[in-house]
């Protein structure tokens, strides 16, 4: 079975011959462990770009400072760890907005090489397309308080934006859709620690109907949506599968048990978020590979349901991430004889 349909089978619960795994390594975690990590990535390519792995270049400008992005929101960035924060958003006031121009779109040579990487026959991989924000995108236009108020006001500022966003994200679907893509993938983090950052009626007011028209060209041909949302999100599962979404990643690690078995395992594909704020940067070699024990036993015990995944940060030390995909490499092959024998 090839990466692609691998990631394929899990998706739809047909049957995998082991669970696809995905890596996401930040650049500091190549600079704190440099070649050996390089070297680790490389004996266990991931299913997706199957690519071997290079140490991170140098950053193109200073990490720690202030920046303006391409939409005019100026950032202050205080760790090479995070993309840090807006602190002058480009839509402040709304007295901007009548004269607010977006940055162009990609360029057509972007979706050439997606086309071109994707139909090379080396690449094995599933084909995943990043197709951005909407909730995050808006917070970074005008500021996480403003937005917040312009919401529970139902601005029709508000509404206009929304609608430019969503039309411009439906553009990007297209061409990454007419590339080759296999999935879409959408990233909006809609929780604090232990709720949602706003009532779920309002989410299913506002928000709901702007994802449903964004997903519905990729489901309508056939293709999946990915979805990743840190914090306490489970209010709006429900909701999220309802309006397309086939694949989820949730910050699972900082739920109950219970809950996600009611609510969520089963019932889409999830991709894991293995715990990133305990087990990865601080638990032993011997608990990371428990704990990917646990989320197989979770999630991907359905004969599929499930992408293992599990960020690794410059706080996560080497040992750990040799567990990690020690562990993917030995537990993941179905069937899952040593989950009958626990």
């Amino acid at each position: 079975m090839s990466s692609r349909e691998r990631v394929a089978a899990a998706v739809a619960f047909a049957g995998p011959d082991r669970v696809p795994f995905q890596y996401f390594v930040f650049p500091g975690a190549f600079w704190r462990h440099g070649q050996a990590l390089v070297d680790l990535l490389n004996t266990h390519p991931d299913d997706f770009e199957c690519r071997r792995f290079a140490m991170a270049p140098p950053p193109s400008r200073p990490l720690i400072g202030e920046h303006r992005d391409e939409w005019g929101s100026v950032w202050r960035q205080r760790s090479d760890y995070t993309v840090g924060e807006v602190i002058r958003p480009a839509l402040a006031s709304w007295d901007a907005w009548p004269s607010y121009v977006f940055p162009p779109p990609p360029a057509a040579d972007v979706y050439e090489e997606m086309k071109t990487r994707w139909s090379n026959p080396g690449h094995a991989g599933y084909r995943l397309a990043a197709c951005g924000n909407l909730f995050e995108r808006m917070q970074w236009l005008r500021g996480t308080e403003n937005l917040l108020v312009d919401i529970a006001e139902d601005r029709q500022e508000l509404h206009e934006l929304a609608e430019r966003l969503v039309e411009r994200g439906l553009d990007h679907v297209h061409e990454c859709l007419e590339a080759g893509a296999d999935c879409c993938a959408f990233s909006d983090d809609w929780g604090a620690q232990d709720r949602l950052l706003m009532h779920p009626d309002r989410w299913r007011q506002f928000f709901k109907p702007l994802y449903r028209r964004l997903f519905q060209p990729i489901r309508d041909a056939g293709r999946q949506v990915w979805f990743h949302t840190d914090g306490w999100t489970a209010d709006i599962w429900d909701d999220l599968i309802q309006v397309g979404v086939t694949v989820l990643n949730p910050q699972h690690a900082i739920m109950p048990r219970d809950l996600i078995l009611d609510r969520l395992a089963g019932r889409v594909c999830v991709r894991s978020d293995l715990d990133r704020q305990g087990v990865l940067p601080f638990g032993t070699p011997e608990e990371v590979r428990a704990h990917v024990a646990d989320t197989i036993a979770l999630f991907g015990r359905f004969h599929g349901g499930l992408i293992l995944h599990g960020e690794v940060g410059p706080d996560v030390p080497l040992a750990n991430v040799r567990a990690l995909l020690e562990a993917y490499r030995d537990l993941g092959p179905y069937p899952l004889r040593w989950l009958a024998a626990r």
